[in-house]
């Protein structure tokens, strides 16, 4: 989580459209919450024989209301969330090209080409992943989690609310430990892809000296073996990626079965109402994407954090030329570096011409007179 603290001068900058878009966030996950209550209240009616039209079309209408609120309430989010993570990979991206102007060629011996594209395209997308996606899994699945949980223990039963959480404890730590893996791989997945940008870039700047040496078969080659690097280490995220939702599915399957375990012996113990039991559940469903959410925020974090790490290792490079103080925005005075207006280029060059065929003229006269037997051209 410490790339979202690192991140932390960017979201003071967008303050109000991470608010906004945070608000409309808690907001979706309230209304959320309006659904399977009422239809745990509308099995009670059924089950009981007291449902009616008028109040099936009461029920229908705050659903209806409650839907196209929540279109809305995503919509203002999406909006301001994702976009503000757009502007974030637009002001590094920024960032890093004044950087480069400011190196001077011992930046670029050292560093390779491939690198520093790497650095712009990859590590970027990554970072602006964390400032959208990552923020929303996080509000999300803290808003959305903690709502679900508290209306079902302050609404239906305390006691099916706690058995059903058991398993959630192992979640965390699992995807904790996911997490801390996920990062080293991918940082070795980004360093490798570097290293085939640059040798890409080697290949076609020396295109020529290839060809004169015939080395096309070795550059293959070597091409490759750094392609099947790349796949190597990326295939080391995947596999790592790939526990975080076969994990969070088999504890949300232990969460249901131990709900309706202990839910019908509620019900048969008169703790609890059939529409309760089906209340409950779908508030369980509605956990899923929290615990989801949960995972892909591991996830994120840590693709960010090792990318925007990558990054700030570039930034922090001094460059070995520095402007003296107040040297910058300084304009020329001299008249001798001024450059002159093209009309005054065309006066300059007809006085010279003509000065050249008078000089021309008065030779030609001087050569007449010292010598009167020659003849004139």
């Amino acid at each position: 989580m410490n790339v979202l603290i690192q991140l932390g001068w960017f979201f003071k900058q967008r303050k109000t459209q991470y608010l906004t878009g945070i608000t409309a966030l808690v907001l979706v996950s309230i209304l959320q919450l309006l659904p399977p209550k009422i239809i745990g209240y509308i099995v009670d009616d059924i089950t009981e024989g007291t449902l009616d039209a008028g109040q099936l079309t009461k029920w229908l209408i705050i659903l209806a209301a409650a839907g196209i609120a929540m279109y809305v309430f995503r919509n203002v989010w999406r909006v301001m969330i994702f976009g503000s993570a757009i502007v974030l990979a637009r002001t590094i991206r920024k960032q890093l090209f004044d950087h480069f102007l400011k190196m001077s060629p011992a930046f670029y011996q050292k560093r390779r080409v491939g690198d520093l594209m790497a650095h712009a395209t990859n590590d970027v997308s990554a970072v602006q992943q964390t400032a959208g996606m990552g923020v929303l899994t996080l509000f999300d699945s803290i808003s959305t989690g903690g709502f679900v949980i508290l209306t079902m223990a302050l609404t239906i039963n305390w006691k099916l609310t706690l058995i059903a959480l058991i398993p959630i404890p192992l979640m965390i730590i699992l995807t904790s430990f996911y997490g801390r893996l996920l990062r080293r791989h991918f940082r070795t997945a980004q360093e490798a892809f570097s290293s085939m940008n640059d040798k890409t870039q080697e290949s076609i700047s020396g295109m020529k000296v290839i060809k004169t040496f015939g080395q096309q078969k070795e550059d293959i080659e070597d091409f490759r073996q750094l392609s099947d690097e790349v796949v190597e280490k990326n295939m080391r995220v995947a596999r790592v990626d790939a526990l975080f939702d076969p994990t969070i599915g088999g504890i949300f399957a232990v969460s249901s079965i131990l709900t309706f375990v202990f839910g019908a012996r509620f019900i048969l113990a008169k703790e609890m109402s059939v529409g309760d039991l089906v209340a409950f559940s779908t508030y369980l469903g509605l956990l899923t994407w929290p615990m989801l959410a949960f995972g892909f925020l591991f996830n994120i974090v840590e693709r960010g954090s090792a990318s925007y790490s990558r990054i700030s290792d570039l930034l922090a490079v001094e460059p070995e030329v520095v402007d003296a103080a107040g040297a910058s925005g300084r304009k020329a005075t001299s008249p001798s570096t001024s450059i002159p207006s093209p009309s005054r280029m065309i006066r300059s060059r007809r006085c010279r011409t003509s000065d050249l065929r008078s000089i021309k003229g008065r030779h030609s006269a001087s050569s007449a007179r010292q010598d009167p037997a020659r003849p004139r051209s």
